[in-house]
């Protein structure tokens, strides 16, 4: 039996549509689950295959207190969910490389809908691509410049500063990398990160020239920050443009890596900006392998990346996973760096990074139970718990590819089962004003959702048993598709449409 957290079995929904809750998640139509086939009252389906590109649903922010006791109105929005939202494109494209400079802009402006709940016109905002490094490292060969996999396509991060300088003309953007390797400086230029061929960024900072002299702690351009409830120190340094920022926002790629095993939002910041000067291996050399252990066995390399993060929160993650790579973080030949990619044509986009990088190990085929800082965040934080996340756009199991690691022995559980839990769901009763569900499930059921006429009405933890009591007292007369989702903990589905007639 899959692990789940204690829901309760009795569930009352009141619809609380708002024609006011109409802003997009980039497109205006749906909200990504397929319209039952013309004609039939009562169907119960698997998951249905992945459609090229499923268009994101609008957002609608948290409910505010008290929402409980409003109007209900005819469903015509998403109701609000008081949790997480990650939204998912995919790309109609076959291949990663087809993919256009437009249709990229078109596909972060879908995965960003609250970005304007984050960025506001005169901040000053942070971009953290991840430029790791330029190379094979056992040939020395040169990565492709664009879709590689293992680097933040520069194409992302142009189309991330447009709509940066959208919401705020007048501030200052920032791109900031320390490399693993190489000068960053000449990392930035290698792929495109310059003022010719993205515009509208104020500098383009390398963290070990930026950042003072080698190992001068009390240099103006870092900053010491205390962290009291540090689980592996509890003084951490930081450039102090990016600690200072009032919008931080993380670009990484969607890769896997032995004992971290899923490399996103979080590592992208945690291990790529501590400034290269005081936690470089060497003045020459920018790499941190010298700053924390990474035999993962001890566990400090997760301690590391979760206090970081809590002393600089990251507000908002945008994963190129355009490319894809397994069994980085870098390639490890020649051969592989061709092998190893995985083509998944997707971008990610959420302000809240834990969530995010708890999405991303579900798309790359790993169970986020099994990566060692989320379980810190889960543990430590409460976050990170799947039923206060929801998926818009693209359905995970839709996507998921299983990526391989490096060394499997350090740690993470790969996923194996791909079905979805079982559901019988029918109309137990109905009268004017309310209707009683059913929903029948097994033992693997994690959380499901509700929809209704293809707007999302709820989600809650799955029991075995579940009644779902729904107003209906303002629908209109006609026909009304209800929709029922049932999900596993990997977010593996099944899915079951219903009709709903109003005399």
């Amino acid at each position: 039996m899959k692990n789940k957290r204690t829901g309760r079995r009795q569930i009352c929904i009141i619809l609380l549509f708002s024609v006011l809750l109409c802003s997009g998640c980039g497109q205006k139509t749906g909200n990504g689950i397929p319209e039952a086939p013309s004609g039939i009252k009562d169907v119960s389906q698997a998951a249905s295959s992945p459609s090229p590109q499923t268009p994101v649903p609008t957002v609608s922010p948290a409910p505010a207190s008290g929402s409980a006791d409003a109007a209900v109105a005819e469903p015509n929005a998403d109701a609000p969910f008081d949790g997480s939202t990650v939204c998912i494109v995919k790309s109609n494209k076959e291949l990663a490389s087809e993919i256009t400079a437009e249709e990229i802009e078109d596909m972060v402006r879908s995965v960003t809908p609250d970005l304007d709940t984050i960025v506001r016109n005169g901040q000053t905002v942070v971009l953290k691509p991840n430029l790791v490094q330029m190379k094979v490292d056992s040939t020395g060969d040169l990565l492709d410049r664009e879709v590689n996999g293992i680097t933040t396509d520069w194409r992302v991060a142009n189309a991330i500063v447009k709509r940066v300088r959208e919401l705020n003309p007048d501030g200052k953007v920032y791109i900031m990398e320390g490399s693993a390797s190489g000068p960053t400086s000449q990392v930035m230029e290698y792929y495109h990160y310059t003022p010719e061929y993205i515009k509208g960024v104020d500098d383009f900072i390398s963290l070990e020239e930026d950042c003072g002299e080698w190992q001068d702690f009390d240099a103006p351009e870092v900053i010491k920050v205390d962290l009291p409830e540090g689980l592996l120190h509890q003084t951490y340094y930081f450039n102090r443009i990016l600690y200072e920022a009032d919008v931080l926002i993380s670009i990484p790629c969607l890769k896997t890596s032995s004992g971290v095993v899923v490399t996103a939002g979080i590592k992208n910041v945690s291990l790529g900006t501590p400034p290269g000067n005081l936690y470089g291996a060497a003045p020459d050399n920018p790499s941190k392998v010298k700053m924390v252990s990474h035999k993962i066995v001890d566990g400090e390399l997760d301690q590391w990346i979760y206090d970081y993060y809590c002393a600089k929160p990251i507000d908002y993650v945008i994963v190129d996973g355009l490319q894809g790579f397994q069994s980085g973080p870098v390639p490890m030949s020649q051969e592989r760096k061709e092998t190893d990619k995985m083509n998944m044509g997707v971008i990610l986009g959420g302000s809240d990074a834990v969530a995010v990088d708890n999405i991303c190990a579900l798309c790359v085929g790993w169970d986020p139970q099994s990566v060692g800082y989320l379980n810190l965040f889960r543990e430590n934080k409460g976050l990170g718990y799947l039923e206060n996340i929801r998926v818009k756009g693209t359905f995970v199991d839709d996507l998921r590819k299983y990526f391989t690691i490096k060394r499997p022995e350090l740690g993470g559980v790969q996923i194996t089962d791909d079905q979805g839990p079982a559901l019988s769901a029918e109309i137990i009763s109905q009268d004017d004003s309310r209707l009683e569900l059913s929903c029948q499930t097994d033992q693997d059921a994690y959380k499901l959702e509700l929809y209704v006429d293809d707007y999302f009405n709820s989600s809650s933890l799955a029991e075995q048993d579940n009644t779902i009591t729904l107003d209906i007292s303002s629908f209109t007369s006609g026909s009304h598709t209800l929709r029922v989702i049932m999900y596993d903990r990997f977010l593996n589905r099944t899915e079951q449409g219903l009709e709903l007639v109003i005399n």
